[in-house]
């Protein structure tokens, strides 16, 4: 089995957005529609089953009406079943556990971050206490050319690190950072200045004052 990026991408795309599906939420969804005909806006107008949010003008004589569906006179989607939905959720979350437990009950093996389906730990050179492989529900090296050198947290889904190219004699580092609800673009990083040592400051800074 040759590795392809593009399609491992697609298949967990597919993979989240199916299963996503039984966990729609049902309520509070903003629904609109366009018309030019007064009988169907008196309809909706009159309608007690929804709450129109707002009425806006496109063009003389047509409306553009936004509406959600109040709580008591929701339907169930079509393709919701939250038993799956929950079992599915719950099954991941044990997996993960497990993979936790092993990480800790090897000697010399340090769990440093948990996300939703990966984790960060250090362990002697050699030792490694999860079995990796490329199926769905196996653990993956994310950077196997590399060796991390240096962690960094400031939280859940806050990261950076610090990485050495793997028998490689030049002394530049690679670096990894990723930081919840922020896109790390050329303006980030260049004119505001946030990158990886600035951000290990931070935390450290948050760490010894709490400022």
């Amino acid at each position: 089995m040759n590795p392809n990026k593009g399609r491992r991408t697609q298949a967990k795309l597919m993979l989240n957005n199916l299963w996503g599906r039984f966990s729609l939420r049902n309520f509070g969804l903003s629904q609109c529609i366009i018309t030019d005909d007064p009988e169907q806006f008196q309809k909706f107008k009159n309608d007690q089953s929804i709450e129109i949010a707002s009425i806006d003008q496109l063009l003389p004589g047509i409306l553009l009406i936004a509406y959600t569906k109040k709580k008591e006179w929701i339907e169930e989607h079509e393709c919701s079943n939250i038993v799956i939905s929950l079992w599915t959720t719950s099954a991941a979350r044990i997996h993960l556990l497990r993979a936790m437990q092993q990480v800790v009950r090897t000697a010399g093996c340090t769990l440093l971050y948990t996300d939703t389906d990966s984790l960060i730990f250090t362990h002697p050179e050699g030792v490694n206490p999860l079995n990796l492989g490329p199926h769905l529900g196996q653990f993956t090296d994310e950077h196997p050319k590399h060796d991390i050198i240096e962690y960094v947290s400031g939280g859940a889904k806050q990261y950076g690190l610090k990485m050495k190219k793997k028998n490689s004699q030049q002394a530049e580092h690679d670096y990894i950072l990723k930081v919840r609800g922020m896109t790390l673009n050329y303006d980030v990083i260049n004119n505001q200045g946030l990158c990886y040592e600035t951000f290990k400051q931070q935390v450290i800074k948050y760490a010894t004052t709490g400022v």
